[in-house]
Order: C-alpha cells, then structure tokens, then sequence
C-alpha cells in the first residue's frame, strides 16, 4: 500500500502547525516588545536591543515595509513588516519542501507552487482579517451611534462626544476615532478627518454614520433623533447580515475547498500513473499547469463573488 497521501496529509497538517506556531510567537515578541517600552517609560527599565531587532529595524525602514505596515495595522496584525516577511519566507520555504520532498514534484515546480501560492495566500490572510476589523467596526457602530445621541441630546457638539465615545468604548472604533479625535484636537476640519477615517476604513455602514454627521453639521437638525434611529437600523442590519452570513456559509467555505479538493486530486493521481509529474517539466505540461492554477483561481473568486450578497 502506498502511504504517500497519507504522507502529504501529515506534511501539510505539519505546515499549518509551524506557520500558527511562528506567527504567534513573532505576536508574543511583538506584545513583549511593547511591554519592555511601557516599563522603559514609566519605570526606567532599558530593555537590551539585540542584533535581530537593529536588524528588524532597518528592515522597517525599506519602502516594501512602509508599503506593507498600513496593511498590516488595518488587518489587527501585531507583527511588524520584517517579521511578518520573515513569516513569509519561512512559509514559502515549507510549501517549497512540502511539495518537492513529500509529493515529490520536480524542484521547479515546486519552487513555481511556492513562490505563487505564498504571496496568494498572504494577500487572502491579510484581506481576511481586513474584513474582520471592518465588521467590528460595524458592529460597535450602533453603541457610537448611541452614545453620540446621548452627548447631542446633553448639548454637546460633534467633537466633543466624539471625545466621549473614545473615553467610553473598546477595540477597533476606539482606535479610528481616537485618530479622528486627535486630528481635530490639533485644529484640522472634522469633515475632512471623517473622509479620511473612511479611507481608511471603506465600510458601507461608516459610510452612512459619517454622511450622517456631515449633513448635520451643514443643514442641521435633530441630531439626537437621527443617531437613535440611525443605532436602531444597524441593529437591525447587524440581524440581517448574521443571518446571511449563516445562509452562504456552505457556499464560502466550498470556495477554501476547491483548491484543497483539486490538489488531493492531483496527487491521488501520481500515485496511480507512473512519472506524472514527468508530464509538467515540458512546455505542454507547463502550459497545463498554468491553466489548471488559473482556473482554480477563477472558480475560487467567482463562488466568493456569488457569495458576497451586499445588504
């Protein structure tokens, strides 16, 4: 009996271990780090820079590390640029030897599969968690939208119970507003910091809350009023979208699928012809090999297409 897709079940279940197992132990330096800062700050306590983090440093200082930083802090990703570089390499390292060691494909295909499907992957990854700080955001909006009621109804202007919400909430809302708070506590327009909060964060539902304050602002009215049903439709909405995410969830999850599904396909299929993978060291083969990556990729966007319903 042949134990080789056993094998490459192992070897990727391996893969995923190792690349969870780096990433969150780069999070811990990360939070480690930051807390030698506090306690330098508050308590005097110099914390030895060793070689690996000049060497992160002046690696966060070229412009790919720039390019990828805003990335990866709209992804609540606690890792710097270097580090999460370093996580890439070592992962496409791991699916290079994956594919040339345990399934057994020539070198160059494999270095052709790991080369492609790191960056693939990465930009998945970081999107991913991109859509989840989007949808905490939309999700605490309601609380804002409450709070913001509450401060206008108590006679107080637009800033200032931004203030307030910054003082009474948590986690991503807190973040983006308190940038929004601090650029007009330095005397920039609140119009022009609500469009650049929405830059930054191009969500539908912020989209409606910041058209909402500036036609206040210009036209005035009950604001108080308009915040409160404003909180009250979101919670609805909020319903509306757990309710559809719950309905397309099969269809989701059949787009992660397809390209696992067709992988184990692939190697199902070497172990029962002789010198298969001979076949894609040619330029028909190659050319196969292309199509049959492109097609996976089309089928994977189009399901996720079909899946995205806009509320």
């Amino acid at each position: 009996m042949n134990d080789a897709p056993f094998i490459a079940l192992l070897g990727g279940m391996a893969v995923f271990c190792i690349i969870g197992a780096l990433y969150f132990g780069l999070q811990m330096r990360s939070a480690k780090k930051e807390t030698n800062i506090v306690l330098e700050k508050y308590i005097g306590i110099q914390s030895e820079v060793g070689w690996s983090d000049r060497l992160a440093d002046r690696l966060d200082q070229m412009a790919w590390a720039k390019r990828l930083e805003p990335q990866l802090q709209r992804g609540s990703i606690r890792l710097r640029p270097s580090e999460y570089g370093a996580l890439l390499l070592v992962a496409g390292a791991i699916i290079i030897f994956l594919f040339y060691q345990i399934i057994e494909m020539p070198f160059l295909i494999s270095f052709l599969i790991g080369t492609s499907l790191t960056p693939f992957l990465s930009k998945m990854f970081i999107n991913s968690r991109k859509f989840l700080y989007i949808q905490k955001i939309e999700s605490q909006l309601s609380e804002v939208c409450r709070l913001l009621g509450s401060a206008a109804r108590a006679g107080m202007s637009i800033p200032q119970g931004l203030e307030l919400v910054v003082q009474e909430t948590t986690g991503p809302v807190n973040q983006e507003l308190g940038i929004v708070v601090r650029e007009l506590q330095l005397g920039r327009s609140i119009e022009v910091s609500l469009h650049e909060l929405l830059k930054r964060v191009p969500s539908r539902d912020l989209q409606v809350f910041v058209n909402a304050l500036i036609i206040q602002r210009r036209a005035g009215g009950d604001l108080a009023k308009v915040l409160s049903e404003m909180g009250s439709t979101m919670e609805e909405r909020k319903i509306i979208h757990k309710t559809i995410d719950a309905t397309v969830a099969q269809a989701r999850y059949s787009a992660y699928m397809l390209p696992l599904v067709s992988l184990l396909i692939v190697v199902m299929m070497s172990q029962m012809i002789d010198n298969f993978y001979d076949f894609f060291t040619n330029i028909l083969g190659i050319i196969v090999l292309i199509i049959f990556v492109g097609l996976q990729v089309i089928g994977f966007l189009l399901i996720k297409k079909i899946a995205d319903i806009k509320v």
